[in-house]
């Protein structure tokens, strides 16, 4: 029996991510929001999709009380952000350092009327103050501050921009010194979430003295694999919680009295009661 002829999975899975994103710049320029249920509620999307409805990270983010300040690193179009803020006092201060996605995260914000409880940052969170080459990918998600990402699964660069990156140490009420933006400070968060694409070891490093000073919550979306040229450059370092990856990342949460518990694709990492960060 002849049967249609094969396609490589690599070319599949490149159509299909071709396909979904000219779906969603479809939806959002012709406006067509839809409810999406989560584990922290139901909220209104120009998103076609809804990837984190059953997230146990956004779970345990909506176990905190409802006056908490969120702190959302790599926010994108407020999957995580919206649903936290709609229908409570909660404070979400979400870093997106895309403008594409920033713009979408505004769009689905003012859907929900909770874009007085988002405080949108259009930057990047990092382990230093900078201004760096974002790389805007043709699938949105795969956008970063290094090209090897953005071109991942068949995609291309859209275009480029600068953007500043920023320690969260710099940022936080009580940690920092003044703000390198001249903004006013950011009050102590109740919760830290991470899912910035590889770079979430540079993300904790810049946020060391809010983690000590506070001992937030952290939901850290875990990458097996580092940005090209990153792991290598800290794989020979002495001291492994100052490696990047999911093992030295592993380390240095242990070390600072965190306790990881894997969950799906995210760990939700909780102070350990009693526990001290080692000097």
């Amino acid at each position: 029996m002849t049967g249609l002829p094969s396609l490589p999975y690599a070319r599949v899975e490149r159509l299909g991510f071709r396909t979904l994103y000219r779906l969603v710049d479809l939806t959002y320029a012709l406006g067509v929001a839809t409810p999406k249920r989560t584990v922290a509620g139901t909220y209104w999307s120009y998103e076609p999709t809804n990837p984190h409805g059953d997230d146990p990270g956004l779970a345990a983010l909506d176990r905190l009380p409802g006056d908490a300040v969120v702190v959302d690193a790599g926010a994108h179009v407020g999957e995580h952000a919206v649903p936290l803020a709609r229908g409570t006092d909660r404070r979400v201060v979400a870093f997106e350092p895309n403008g594409e996605s920033a713009d979408r995260l505004a769009r689905n914000a003012e859907r929900n009327e909770v874009g007085d409880r988002i405080d949108l940052r259009r930057a990047g969170l990092g382990d230093a103050n900078a201004t760096l080459t974002f790389y805007r990918s043709t699938f949105s998600k795969c956008s970063a501050f290094d090209r090897d990402s953005a071109t991942r699964w068949g995609a291309s660069v859209a275009g480029t921009e600068s953007v500043p990156v920023r320690r969260l140490d710099d940022l936080v009420e009580g940690v920092g010194g003044p703000s390198p933006d001249g903004d006013d400070p950011l009050p102590p968060p109740d919760a830290v979430k991470v899912d910035v694409e590889g770079h979430e070891a540079a993300v904790l490093r810049g946020a060391a003295a809010t983690i000590e000073a506070y001992r937030p919550l952290l939901v850290v979306e875990v990458h097996e694999a580092e940005p090209e040229g990153r792991e290598a450059a800290t794989a020979e370092r002495d001291d492994p919680t100052e490696r990047d990856g999911p093992v030295g990342l592993r380390e240095w949460l242990a070390a600072r009295g965190y306790a990881v518990e894997d969950a799906g694709d995210a760990w939700v990492c909780r102070p350990v009661e009693g526990a001290d960060a080692e000097d």
